[in-house]
């Protein structure tokens, strides 16, 4: 990492469950972020050693059955070195592009989140149509200020 690549003063929470495949590459991608906790729910695979070996905090959660999922307990109990929390699920990968743009917007002190334009991507290729793209989501948040709401995937378009 060059001294323009500096670590950024981000959390970044990774939701997780028996994801071995995704999350090297997806930790790769994260190498900027100050801190990282990958939430794992008691899986069975390497995804406990994996994220370790990248240097990430591993917390276990126990789903009840009940809101509020792993999101919100997280944001709820997990200790935060930093106000602002980035969401990545382990199949989603960080650029080097975005982590400029991450590291520029949370100086900027009239905001308390950015949405993120996901692509979706299927066979190496982006899909652009279909109702994929734009896919803005909240994703980089002061995680003081954000909880996900309890809806269903049948109130959310594009889902």
């Amino acid at each position: 990492m060059s001294s323009q690549e500096s670590k950024v003063p981000v959390s970044v929470l990774i939701p997780a469950k028996n994801e071995e495949v995704n999350l090297p590459a997806c930790l790769e991608s994260l190498s900027r972020a100050d801190e990282v906790f990958v939430v794992d729910s008691q899986s069975s695979d390497r995804s406990v050693e994996i994220s370790e070996s990248y240097g990430a905090s591993v917390v276990q959660f126990h789903f009840n059955g009940y809101w509020p999922k792993k999101k919100n307990w997280s944001l709820a109990n997990l200790t935060f070195s930093h106000p602002w929390v980035l969401i990545v699920d382990c199949d989603e990968r960080i650029t080097p592009q975005l982590w400029d743009e991450i590291a520029l917007a949370i100086q900027n002190p009239d905001y308390n989140g950015y949405y993120l334009n996901r692509r979706v991507y299927f066979l190496d290729q982006w899909i652009r149509h279909g109702g994929k793209y734009p896919d803005w989501n909240l994703r980089l948040f002061k995680h003081e200020k954000g909880r996900y709401e309890n809806l269903s995937t049948e109130e959310i378009p594009n889902t």
